[in-house]
């Protein structure tokens, strides 16, 4: 297999990424400590805590690796156990201003590590509400964290999730227009089997923010195939990126915001090397490849750059194209995206010549 330097020394973009899927485990176990581990609804192996509380620097290495793979091996038994991980393992270390900058800051330092040149980072802001603090001050303490990169280009998407309503929709389109200079996308996300489709309340606060220069992405076709109603949503909301679409036979030229791993995780492709996006792409699908998060697919970009070289014989020019794709769709100015494909041509001749 292809060393993974070769692919994290290659600028990527990245457009599908879950902040909430994405902090790193030491960080975890280290927010974790503060509470002496107290976490009645999923209790922590003793083997991790014990490593940990050490103190030895070697063992919270340890204990942090088999904590990740801890977590992998539980989300990847069903998506019930993915969301539930998130719910009480992550989200409870994400309801304080100092929290979310940390972790967001740490995510932009690790795409930078990676060779991301470009990240959309989406996130619902609501989540990190249930301990007292506003939408304001979740948002001004992630906005924080991308105010202060300087070398990479960050926009953040804001997630509405399909068991909530129109109200809590109206509230987080509210905060789109009102954060618009860090904000560039609105997004419908969750469990697409319980709440299927384009849904209507949402669509109705998305069409009001796309009228004022948000973007529109929604996950859509991951687990549930297309149908005529998804179809006619998305062609009056003029939405054309979809999170994950995989599924079907796909007509039109949406952007497909492949993540493969994740899906593999969670159940949706029985392995990478049956994973549709191969054939999605060679088909003429305008697809771009993501992490979708990085803690419990125990992934990176780099390494589903690695495993579509492994398995499809994916070289440079394929590469390029996908990021073309995924600058093409991106949510960044015309001016940042002329920067972006230039930055990219070089790289990527740089590599062929």
């Amino acid at each position: 297999m292809t060393p993974i330097a070769k692919f994290r020394a290659l600028p990527k973009v990245l457009l599908h990424e879950h902040l909430d899927c994405s902090l790193r485990p030491r960080t975890m176990l280290e927010l974790w400590a503060q509470t002496d581990f107290n976490n009645p609804n999923f209790p922590f192996p003793l083997e991790i805590v014990e490593l940990w509380l050490s103190g030895l620097k070697l063992n919270q290495v340890k204990a942090s690796r088999k904590y990740q793979s801890y977590l992998v091996k539980f989300a990847g038994q069903s998506l019930t156990n993915y969301v539930k991980a998130i719910v009480d393992h992550v989200l409870p270390l994400m309801q304080s201003v100092d929290n979310l900058y940390r972790i967001t800051k740490e995510r932009i330092e690790d795409a930078r590590n990676d060779g991301i040149v470009a990240l959309e980072l989406r996130f619902a802001p609501q989540l990190h509400t249930m301990q007292g603090l506003s939408l304001d001050e979740v948002m001004q303490a992630v906005i924080r964290a991308v105010d202060e990169t300087c070398d990479i280009q960050v926009k953040l998407i804001v997630c509405a999730l399909r068991h909530e309503n129109a109200q809590v929709a109206t509230k987080l389109s509210e905060l789109c227009l009102k954060y618009g200079q860090y904000v560039s996308g609105f997004d419908l996300a969750a469990d697409e089997s319980l709440n299927p489709g384009v849904l209507e309340w949402w669509l109705t606060e998305a069409v009001k923010v796309r009228d004022f220069g948000i973007g529109l992405t929604i996950h859509l076709w991951e687990t549930n195939n297309p149908t005529e109603i998804d179809l006619d949503r998305l062609n009056l909301g003029k939405i054309t990126r979809l999170g994950h679409g995989i599924r079907g036979q796909l007509q039109g030229q949406h952007v497909l915001e492949i993540c493969p791993t994740s899906n593999v995780v969670t159940g949706q492709v029985k392995s990478f090397k049956l994973h549709p996006i191969h054939d999605l792409y060679v088909k003429g699908h305008l697809v771009t490849v993501n992490t979708d998060g990085t803690l419990f697919t125990n992934t990176s970009l780099s390494k589903e750059y690695q495993k579509l070289r492994y398995h499809f014989n994916w070289d440079e020019e394929d590469f390029l194209q996908v990021n073309r794709n995924a600058i093409s769709a991106s949510y960044f100015s015309t001016e940042v995206k002329d920067q972006l494909l230039n930055q990219l041509l070089i790289a990527y001749q740089d590599l062929t010549d």
